[in-house]
């Protein structure tokens, strides 16, 4: 609307942007605005389906000539099934059209949404939340009763606190092409960084009872073959927990105590090789999910990729065994962080912590 008032009304003119270096050469240089068309395709079925309407394809390609997508032509039906195809031409002022749904909210536009005759759904569903949430909810109740505040983090964190900061050595991630800073350069893999980071901004807390935090959320880690519609996303997200407990102690104690909890809670059976170790010769047990039971098991130095983040001697893996598996399965570890790792975050009191997979516990 500016372009009003310019020496040339509703006129626009090219700029060339250069990028330079230190010694003032061009190493990238583009012309903006980029004043094109391009063309974009969708099928009229799709539109059709999508709206909710039965328009044939002519009327069709007409109402794009409407709404600023013109001229639109029909092209032949690449299967019987599929039927024919709209290809509309976007205009340099259309940027907002990216995609198939794009044009078909343009068409319903321009069809009119008032025309769109209302109909009742032929499927009746109810709704319901989905169990891995559903579990994470009940989980937070609980472990709030603990004692443990919850925290929520940032999805996004650095390489150095993704990875260096714990000991552990830089594997794939999902990076951020061009981050906004050093913070935010990868998804993050692991929860503890931000609860580690929480403890490093929380100094003026008391930790003469040991100051407990928690977090259920996301990871996301790569994957080559998880599929989504048929497409290889190239990575995955998985539910965890993640707990620490700073305090004049390690605390380990109370961590172990609270990987025995979530088990319990999640009605899988210690083993009885683990309850004889603890020094229970007798076990108590609740309700349990028939062919689940978990264990632990020393987390030796160089064994895994987080054996780097624990004191040597001071860590343990959750082993689950469950009748999708049939064998153990690591599914977490918890121990007392390496002194390290707290220098890395600036952190002064000793600290233990656990970090599960909720997915597995399904």
């Amino acid at each position: 609307m500016f372009s009003e008032y310019a020496a040339v009304p509703f006129s626009v003119e090219p700029v060339t942007v250069n990028y330079v270096n230190d010694d003032n050469s061009i190493v990238k240089s583009y012309v903006t605005p980029q004043m094109y068309t391009r063309k974009e395709t969708t099928s009229v079925k799709f539109v059709n389906s999508l709206i909710g309407i039965d328009v044939d394809p002519e009327p069709m390609a007409e109402l794009c000539n409407k709404i600023q997508l013109g001229p639109a032509r029909l092209l032949p039906a690449p299967s019987e099934e599929e039927g024919p195809i709209l290809e509309v031409t976007v205009p340099p002022t259309r940027s907002d059209i990216l995609h198939a749904v794009d044009i078909a909210e343009d068409i319903a536009v321009a069809y009119g949404y008032n025309n769109i005759v209302k109909t009742v759904p032929k499927t009746c569903t109810v709704g319901g939340e989905q169990p891995l949430n559903h579990l994470g909810d009940l989980l937070r109740e609980e472990i709030g009763r603990a004692g443990y505040v919850e925290v929520l983090t940032h999805g996004l964190c650095s390489i150095k606190d993704n990875f260096t900061a714990l000991g552990r050595p830089v594997t794939a991630a999902v990076s951020l092409s061009n981050p906004a800073n050093v913070e935010y350069q990868v998804v993050r893999t692991t929860l503890l960084p931000g609860l580690l980071k929480t403890l490093q901004h929380n100094k003026s807390m008391s930790f003469t009872g040991g100051f407990k935090l928690f977090e259920i959320s996301d990871v996301v880690l790569p994957d080559d073959k998880h599929v989504v519609t048929e497409t290889i996303v190239g990575a995955k997200n998985a539910r965890r927990v993640c707990a620490t407990y700073a305090g004049p102690t390690s605390g380990f104690e109370v961590i172990h105590g609270l990987v025995d909890r979530i088990m319990t809670l999640c009605e899988v059976a210690p083993e009885e090789e683990y309850v004889a170790s603890s020094g229970n010769k007798t076990n108590k047990l609740v309700h349990c999910k028939e062919g689940w039971a978990y264990t632990i098991r020393e987390l030796k130095a160089g064994e895994s990729d987080v054996s780097g983040t624990y004191f040597p001697g001071r860590a343990a893996e959750i082993l689950l065994t469950s009748p999708k598996g049939g064998h153990r399965v690591v599914v977490g570890t918890f121990g007392i962080l390496h002194p390290n790792v707290l220098e890395n975050f600036d952190i002064n009191y000793p600290t233990s912590a656990v970090e599960l997979d909720l997915e597995s516990l399904l």
